[in-house]
C-alpha cells in the first residue's frame, strides 16, 4: 500500500502541499486539467523552483486576481468572498472530479464547516467562509486530493504540528495564534512550539491533514521511493518547507489498527416519518460516519423509531446536539466503541456497459471489491434492463479484470 508522509518543517499550507507533492512527481499539468473543470477561468498557476535556509523546493501558488492579498490588485480583499458550505459543496459536485477526488475534497470542507461553526456558535448551514473560502483554497483542497490520487497514494501521514508565535491578522480581526479554527482542527493532535514568530499551519491545511490523516504525529515505517519539498512564502530561521515522502508501507503499517467511535441513540414514537430524512442529513453535516433507523417496540405497546448514529469522538457532542434539536427526543444516549475498519478507495472501472464505481476494500493482504449501487441502478435504467443482470455482467467484468 503506498503512503505519504508529511513532515511540516517549518510548517504547512495548502499550496505548500500542492508544491511538494508536485516536487515529488505529480504531474501539474494533470492537476491544472482538473481544476480547470472546477473553475474554468480568472485564476493561473504559478510555480518555480526557489530555496528556502539552502533547501530546494517547489514553490507553487494559484494566483486569483480580486481575491489574492498577497499579489497586487487594488482591490484585493476589500469585500472578500462569503461562500457556504453548501455552495462550495456544490461546486465540486458539479466538476470533473473523479467520484474519489470529491469524496476527499467534500469531506475536507465538511469538516472545516463543522469546526467553523463550533467557534463561532453557528448552526453548519450559517457558516460562510471567507479566507478558506476563496477559489485558491478551493483550488489547494483540490489540487492536494488530485494530487494524491496521481500518485496512488491510499494513506495520509503527518508529523506533529509546529506552532508559532505573535498574533494573526485575519479577516475578522487580531487573532491568536493558531487562529480558533485552525486550533479546533488540531485538537487530538500533537504539537509543539517551533519557537518562530508567525503562522505555522495554515487553516486549509490544518483541515486537510484533519480530514486525511488516521493518526497524526505517526512517522510509518515505509519504503521510501519518492521525496518532495514544497516552499512557503515566509522566510524563517528554520527552512520554510512542506517535506513529503512517499513510499510503500510496510505490512504491519498497512494493517488498519482499532480506533474509538462513539455511538448516538434516541428512542422516537411521536415524530413526523418525513421529519427523519432532514435529521439525517443533517447529523451526517455535523460529522456522523453513519446514520440509520430501526424499527422498535417501545412502552404502551407504541411502535417505535430507533434512530442511531456513529461518530468520533471529536463530533459527538456536536451530533448529539443535532439530535436534539433536529428531533423530539428529550434524551440522547452515547457510548464508547471501538472499531476496526478495512482500508479502502473508490476506483472507477470502464465497463463494456459503461463506466462504474468500484469500492475496493484490503482485509488481511487480500483485495474485496463491490460495485456502487447507484451506478448499477443508472446503467439498468438506461438500457431498460432487470437490475440483477445488470449487476451479474458488471461484478463478472470486474471480477475477471481483477484475475488478470
Amino acid at each position: 500500500m503506498k503512503a505519504a508522509y508529511v513532515e511540516m518543517i517549518g510548517g504547512a499550507a495548502g499550496n505548500m502541499i500542492v508544491g511538494a507533492l508536485v516536487d515529488a512527481g505529480a504531474n501539474a499539468f494533470e492537476i491544472q486539467r482538473a481544476l480547470r473543470t472546477i473553475v474554468a477561468e480568472g485564476w493561473t498557476l504559478e510555480m518555480v523552483r526557489v530555496e528556502r535556509r539552502g533547501v530546494a523546493a517547489t514553490y507553487l501558488d494559484f494566483v486569483v486576481p480580486g481575491e489574492d492579498a498577497h499579489h497586487a490588485h487594488p482591490h484585493a480583499h476589500e469585500h472578500p468572498p462569503q461562500r457556504s458550505l453548501r455552495e462550495i459543496l456544490a461546486i465540486v459536485d458539479g466538476s470533473g472530479l473523479t467520484a474519489a477526488q470529491k469524496s476527499r475534497v467534500t469531506a475536507i470542507f465538511r469538516r472545516l464547516a463543522q469546526a467553523e461553526a463550533d467557534v463561532h456558535g453557528e448552526a453548519l448551514e450559517e457558516v460562510h467562509f471567507h479566507e478558506v473560502g476563496q477559489i485558491d483554497a478551493i483550488l489547494d483542497v483540490a489540487a492536494t486530493c488530485v494530487a494524491l490520487d496521481l500518485l496512488g497514494v491510499e494513506r495520509l501521514f503527518c508529523s506533529p504540528y509546529p506552532l508559532g508565535r505573535s498574533a494573526i491578522s485575519m479577516h475578522h480581526g487580531i487573532y491568536p495564534n493558531p487562529p480558533p479554527a485552525t486550533a479546533k482542527l488540531m485538537l487530538g493532535a500533537p504539537t509543539f512550539d517551533a519557537g518562530v514568530d508567525g503562522e505555522m499551519v495554515t487553516t486549509t491545511a490544518a483541515a486537510i491533514l484533519a480530514t486525511l490523516v488516521a493518526e497524526p504525529g505517526t512517522r510509518p515505517a515505509m519504503r521510501w521511493e519518492r521525496i518532495g519539498y514544497g516552499a512557503g512564502r515566509s522566510d524563517f530561521p528554520i527552512p520554510n518547507v512542506t517535506r513529503i515522502t512517499i513510499g510503500e508501507l510496510s505490512e504491519e503499517a498497512a494493517s488498519p489498527a482499532p480506533d474509538d467511535m462513539v455511538v448516538l441513540e434516541t428512542n422516537l414514537d411521536d415524530m413526523s416519518p418525513q421529519h427523519f430524512e432532514l435529521a439525517q442529513e443533517r447529523l451526517l453535516e455535523a460529522g456522523a460516519l453513519d446514520v440509520w433507523t430501526s424499527a422498535i417496540g417501545m412502552k404502551k405497546s407504541r411502535p417505535g423509531v430507533l434512530l442511531s448514529a456513529i461518530a468520533p469522538p471529536d463530533r459527538a457532542e456536536a451530533c448529539a446536539q443535532t439530535m436534539l434539536r433536529e428531533t423530539t427526543t428529550l434524551g440522547v444516549r452515547m457510548s464508547t466503541v471501538r472499531r476496526l475498519t478495512a482500508l479502502r478507495e473508490i476506483v472507477k472501472v470502464d465497463t463494456p456497459l459503461g463506466e462504474v464505481r468500484v469500492k475496493r476494500a484490503r482485509i488481511n493482504g487480500g483485495v474485496r471489491e463491490s460495485l456502487e449501487y447507484d451506478d448499477v441502478l443508472r446503467i439498468a435504467r438506461e438500457r431498460g434492463e432487470p437490475i440483477a443482470e445488470v449487476a451479474n455482467a458488471l461484478e463478472r467484468f470486474v471480477r475477471e479484470r481483477h484475475a488478470t
